[in-house]
């Protein structure tokens, strides 16, 4: 699986309509400033602070320009390292998903490796470091339930520090598959 850029996450007219400029046009005016000198966070808040540019919108422009002129490459952070993410909508409660990522067993069944606990917040989020020194960030997020009344949360998982880029696809498919496992355990 390949990752997405900038470009292809965020239409153009939806930048253009939060910002006011094209991708082009915002572009244009980074190369004329000598942005590709710059690094992330100088470009994101010359942004915000010269164009009044929200903050978000910022950091999604940056991110575009960064990628467009070979700065990064999509998936790749602006300090260099690689990171993979993924998302499952899950008909449960923040309560009784909890167990199934903070106890270690439970965890386990699902997700089928032994990585060391970092932190929890419950119900919220739990961190764990992987044996190769990636760092994982799960978070629950209670959604409005569906139309059948039925409870609903997002988990959202972050997987930080992969080594490279080839590591991003494959990482996307373990988690996509390890949601999946948790689904059907949980959703069962």
């Amino acid at each position: 699986m390949v990752t997405r850029s900038n470009a292809e996450q965020v239409g153009d007219e939806r930048l253009r309509d939060a910002t006011g400029r094209s991708r082009a046009e915002w572009y244009a005016v980074l190369d004329e400033t000598g942005a590709q000198e710059w690094d992330h966070t100088r470009i994101a808040r010359w942004l915000g602070g010269e164009h009044d540019v929200d903050g978000w919108w910022a950091q999604s422009v940056t991110v575009g320009y960064e990628q467009s002129r070979g700065m990064r490459a999509p998936g790749q952070r602006s300090d260099g390292t690689w990171e993979a993410g993924a998302t499952k909508t899950l008909y449960t409660t923040p309560q009784a998903l909890w167990p199934y990522l903070a106890d270690d067993d439970l965890r386990r069944d699902w997700l089928d490796v032994d990585w060391q606990m970092l932190g929890v917040t419950e119900p919220r989020s739990v961190r764990m470091t992987a044996d190769d020194g990636s760092r994982i960030t799960m978070l629950v997020d209670e959604v409005a339930p569906g139309r059948d009344g039925r409870a609903k949360v997002r988990l959202s998982v972050q997987h930080l520090r992969l080594p490279d880029g080839d590591a991003v696809g494959e990482t996307k498919k373990f988690w996509r598959d390890s949601l999946a496992a948790l689904a059907a355990v949980v959703n069962g």
